[in-house]
């Protein structure tokens, strides 16, 4: 399943200064070591990932778990972004940058749910299997499952298409027999 929603303005603003950062380091000369790689790597003009620090304190992050509570089930609490603590890739979500030729082939993603920021956006986004096309406009947001196919056919016209892409892990809670079985491991201690 597919779930399309619109992004907040307050988080539209977050993430045009995602951009601007980004662009930082995509007109680098050292830009090269911290490209993201990825299937898309090949086939977009540039990916990096976002800073850190612009995940960590946005807006987007608590929308974005919360949504997926809502959507998926279960508590926000459950859910999470990965995050390489010390990797120059951080969190798990990265800028597309692509133009006139490019084009994301089509692939799948780790993690229990992957979704896409629009920016600027005058493409689809084909999902294979079930032959939905999506054109997101700026500000748009799609959240799906993982393993879901899709991608992004070759770009025809020269602009810059801009979005970002990403994955949600979900983490089972703990029950209070699995607690307890878990102290018991932790310490060593066997009753039987």
């Amino acid at each position: 399943m597919i779930h399309k929603l619109r992004l907040p303005d307050e988080v539209i603003t977050e993430i045009e200064n995602w951009k601007v950062e980004c662009d930082k380091i995509k007109n680098s000369p050292l830009k090269g070591l911290k490209e993201h790689d990825n299937i898309g790597t090949k086939t977009n003009a540039y990916q990096c990932s976002v800073p850190s620090s612009l995940i960590a304190d946005s807006y987007w992050l608590a929308f974005t778990l919360r949504a997926c509570a809502e959507l998926f089930g279960g508590d926000h609490r459950n859910y999470f972004m990965r995050k390489w603590d010390g990797h120059f890739d951080g969190y798990d979500i990265w800028i597309n940058y692509s133009y006139k030729g490019n084009y994301n082939p089509t692939h799948n993603h780790a993690g229990r749910i992957s979704g896409v920021i629009y920016l600027n956006n005058e493409d689809e986004t084909i999902f294979t299997e079930s032959k939905y096309r999506y054109k997101g406009k700026k500000g748009d947001m799609i959240l799906f499952p993982a393993n879901t196919l899709h991608g992004v056919d070759k770009q025809t016209k020269e602009y810059e298409r801009i979005t970002f892409a990403f994955n949600i892990e979900y983490k089972h809670p703990v029950l209070a027999e699995d607690e307890h079985i878990l102290q018991k491991l932790i310490t060593g201690v066997n009753n039987g």
